[in-house]
């Protein structure tokens, strides 16, 4: 795909999780009672806010063409799925529960995958009122969510120990079981971050690793796997240790790590 491409798909997309985010935030006073519509098979929270947030992506994304996988969407069937060059995966709302008890940590996540994985996406923070983006050959950058306002390259935060190491707030494993075996954990220590915002704070430096032992959907890690694929960090799966596939029958991420930390590092004391 030509830049001037990816250019205009990301101008999209960035349109799409602004008015995303303002929608959020305009639910986010109700009470809660008269935001929760259903529960998802997981037992996890929809609310009336995931469904006007989804509503203004899939209405603005559609204009591009190219088919959507959506939390909240209806999901093709496999067959017809697995042969698409190119598709968007969406979560308008990540993080419901937090969102749900006025928690900061939700967020909008919008991603463009082609065969190989994601090379384009964002992740919208509307309380923090701040976007991070990135796209293959582009980089990463982060801006507000304001109209017409210039975006700042992500330059990251030098590493220093011990290494920050951020996981999910329902994590079951310790940071000696959690980290991969070529780091150390008595280097580390590790704090709770909700959703997607884990991932651009690695990209920023803010952290340094980000592992999970539970399953993810492919949309909750989509977007931040590409803003970190902009910037060469590889998100692995936990158990093979390969990059991670999306657009696979059951869309399950069974566990992830990503470290921005070199090899070299590990030695330096």
């Amino acid at each position: 795909m030509e830049p001037k491409q990816i250019e205009a798909l990301l101008n999209t997309a960035i349109d799409a999780a602004i008015q995303a985010s303002h929608v959020l935030l305009d639910h986010l006073g109700k009470k809660n009672d008269a935001l929760v519509i259903r529960a998802k098979r997981d037992g996890s929270p929809v609310s009336a806010a995931d469904l006007a947030s989804h509503q203004i992506i899939e209405t603005l994304l559609a204009h591009t063409g190219i088919p959507r996988i959506c939390e909240e969407g209806h999901l093709p069937p496999f067959a017809e799925r697995q042969h698409w060059p190119l598709f968007w995966l969406i979560d308008p709302l990540d993080g419901t529960d937090s969102y749900l008890r006025n928690r900061s940590g939700f967020a909008v996540n919008i991603a463009l995958c082609d065969t190989n994985g994601p090379f384009l996406g964002l992740v919208a923070d509307p309380l923090a009122n701040v976007m991070y983006y990135g796209a293959k050959g582009m980089g990463a950058f982060q801006r507000t969510l304001d109209r017409d306002v210039n975006a700042t390259p992500v330059i990251p935060k030098p590493l220093t120990k011990p290494y920050l190491l951020v996981t999910s707030w329902n994590e079951p494993l310790a940071l000696s079981e959690l980290l991969p075996s070529h780091l150390t954990a008595t280097d580390f220590r590790s704090e709770p971050v909700s959703g997607a915002l884990k991932f651009c704070q690695v990209a920023l430096g803010e952290a340094d690793v980000h592992a999970r032992s539970g399953p993810y959907m492919e949309w909750d890690c989509a977007a931040g796997d590409a803003i970190l694929r902009s910037m060469g960090l590889i998100v692995r799966g936990r158990h093979s240790n390969e990059p991670l596939e999306y657009n696979t029958m059951n869309l399950r991420v069974e566990g992830l790590w990503v470290s921005r930390i070199p090899s070299n590092a590990l030695h330096q004391r």
